[in-house]
């Protein structure tokens, strides 16, 4: 089993008498490992962790060498969702003071290269990850505590934490939110666990549907309902697919008789999922008891298709038992109260995942103008272009890819010519 030295010895660690070529060759065959990841592939962790370890030490100002170091002891620390519940707080410790060392050395804009995400946002998943074990394990206080170290070391921020609040808000009590990736995950589990913020609204990861543990930690400790026994809950696999025919019931008397069918696609290839199969199996067992939420930018695939009943409340869609649901007024209501993004704070632009997820602002916005005007109201829609624009100028939010960037300033010309979005 490989050993990482902590962090604290190795700044004290004589450098290894390694050539200026030498370092960077070997950094570069670390980097092509790690990088393995992207396709598919198992990289080998120690392998790359050992190469990473004598490039720190050879190397110990170069930021691009702690971040992959980082990555390394995280992935060995746990490789996946399956084995986040086997986390050691000693390499959770050790891949965090990488990462802080790599913001350090970067003067806390990492500009290096990106395996998958931004050193703030993986010291926010080492901690948060880690915070998950002790929850899965029933410590409370010890998850705080992780979720707090996230905040002082630079992997949570204010700002993006309030785009998370919004979401929450619009999430109906006591309501299911489905949602997908780290920052959904653990920013959401700070704000329940440690700021005790809607702690009522059932957060439920969608990949992590897709371990073993998670669903039956969802039925034991979230009171989830399942269709399956724990034995057979365990055996879910992906499945080969064809489009088929799928219903959710409406069990809400409010609604009457208005059950949903839809052709159910396969998700991935030509299977549907294991976590497919669990998302459908709460749907149907929910069946409009309570409010069903997903987080504005889960695919359509981890949707189940089920686009024509999504009604846009902003940052979320509700899941409806009636087609094309979203009201504009209603819409247009919300996106009044979603926040200014100010210029006196703006630490969280040194994140790119952080600009990524708070263009969901901007595009709740576009999705509003596209509704109106789809209803004939063109000055409504040239008027919600307008003001996002204002409220989210381009120095404070910028946008995270050039073709983003593109559409917008083709939806914003159509708007101006009173055109059909």
């Amino acid at each position: 089993m490989m050993r990482f030295v902590t962090i604290a010895i190795l700044l004290l660690t004589p450098a290894c008498l390694l050539a200026q070529a030498d370092t960077a060759k070997l950094l570069a065959k670390a980097k092509d490992e790690m990088k393995k990841i992207r396709t598919g592939e198992q990289p080998d962790y120690i392998a790359a962790g050992k190469m990473l370890e004598d490039v720190v030490k050879s190397q110990p100002a170069n930021a691009e060498a702690w971040y992959y170091y980082g990555c390394a002891i995280d992935r060995y620390n746990h490789k996946d969702g399956e084995t986040i519940i086997n986390s050691q707080e000693g390499l959770t410790e050790n891949t965090s003071l990488a990462f802080e060392n790599c913001l350090r050395l970067s003067n806390d804009k990492y500009t290096g290269d990106i395996l998958l995400l931004d050193p703030h946002t993986k010291l926010l998943a080492a901690w948060g990850a880690q915070a998950l074990y002790y929850v899965y394990n029933n410590n409370r206080d010890s998850a705080e505590w992780c979720l707090k170290q996230a905040v002082q070391r630079g992997g949570i921020n204010r700002t993006v934490a309030n785009y998370f609040r919004q979401v929450l808000d619009e999430s109906g009590r006591g309501g299911y939110l489905f949602t997908t990736g780290d920052m959904y995950t653990y920013y959401l589990l700070y704000l329940q666990l440690v700021e005790r913020y809607r702690p009522d609204v059932t957060c439920i990861d969608l990949n992590l549907l897709n371990t073993t543990w998670y669903p039956q930690w969802l039925r034991d400790k979230n009171g989830v309902v399942f269709n399956y026994s724990d034995e057979e809950l365990a055996k879910i696999k992906a499945i080969r697919w064809e489009a088929t025919s799928a219903t959710i019931p409406n069990r809400n008397p409010v609604y009457g008789d208005t059950a949903i069918y839809w052709k159910l696609k396969p998700s991935q290839n030509n299977f549907l999922l294991r976590s497919d199969q669990l998302l459908l199996d709460i749907l149907q067992n929910v069946a409009f008891t309570k409010p069903v939420y997903f987080s504005g930018d889960v695919p359509a695939n981890m949707k189940l298709f089920l686009d024509d009943y999504m009604q846009c409340k902003g940052l979320t869609y509700r899941l409806s038992p009636v087609k094309d649901a979203t009201s504009d007024v209603e819409l247009e209501s919300r996106l009044k109260r979603l926040p200014v993004l100010s210029s006196e704070g703006t630490g969280y632009l040194n994140n790119r995942d952080n600009i990524q997820v708070l263009n969901n602002y901007r595009f709740a916005y576009t999705t509003a103008a596209i509704n109106t005007s789809r209803n004939g109201l063109t000055d409504d829609a040239r008027q919600l272009i307008e003001t996002v624009e204002r409220k989210y100028p381009e120095d404070l939010l910028p946008f995270f890819a050039d073709a983003t960037k593109q559409w917008f300033t083709q939806l914003k010309a159509k708007a101006a010519n009173g055109d059909k979005l």
